[in-house]
C-alpha cells in the first residue's frame, strides 16, 4: 500500500464524524487560489466567481463524500464481522484515545499495536480497492 493511501485513510478515519472538517480543508485550498484584482475578474482568470463554481463542482468534496460513506459501510461490517478491528478503530480514531490508552485497554505490546493498526488500515484499503474507490496500479 502506497504511504499516500495510508495517510488518506487514516485522516478520514480521524474525521469520520466531522466531515466538516475535511470540507474547510478543500474550501479554504479554493480560496487561497484566488486573485482578486480587476485584471483577473476582467480575464475571467482564477477570480472569484470561478473559484465557487470549481469548489460547488469539487472533485475533491466528491472523494471526500464517498470516502465517508465507503468507511462508514466498512466500521458496521467490522463491527459485526471484526470486532477487534472495530474496537481499535472506535478507541483509536472515533474516540481519540492515545496509542498507550489503547495498548493498555486492549492488552497489546507496542509492536502488536503497531501491527493491528497495519492490518486494520491493510484491511480497508483492499476493501476500497475491491469496491473502486482505489485504483489499484
Amino acid at each position: 500500500m502506497r504511504s499516500e493511501y495510508y495517510k488518506k485513510i487514516e485522516k478520514y478515519l480521524y474525521h469520520l464524524y466531522e466531515p466538516e472538517v475535511l470540507v474547510e480543508e478543500v474550501r479554504d485550498y479554493y480560496i487561497s487560489r484566488m486573485n482578486i484584482s480587476k485584471t483577473t475578474w476582467l480575464k475571467g482568470q482564477n477570480s472569484m466567481d470561478n473559484q465557487v463554481a470549481k469548489l460547488l463542482d469539487s472533485n475533491h468534496l466528491k472523494e471526500i463524500k464517498r470516502w465517508l460513506e465507503f468507511l462508514k459501510e466498512t466500521l458496521a461490517f467490522f463491527k459485526e464481522e471484526k470486532p477487534r478491528f472495530y474496537g481499535f478503530i472506535r478507541l483509536k480514531y472515533l474516540k481519540k484515545r492515545s496509542d498507550e490508552d489503547i495498548q493498555s485497554v486492549m492488552n497489546l505490546s507496542k509492536k502488536k499495536f503497531k501491527e493491528l493498526r497495519n492490518e486494520v488500515i491493510g484491511s480497508i484499503y483492499v476493501r476500497a480497492i475491491l469496491y473502486g474507490i482505489v485504483k489499484k496500479r
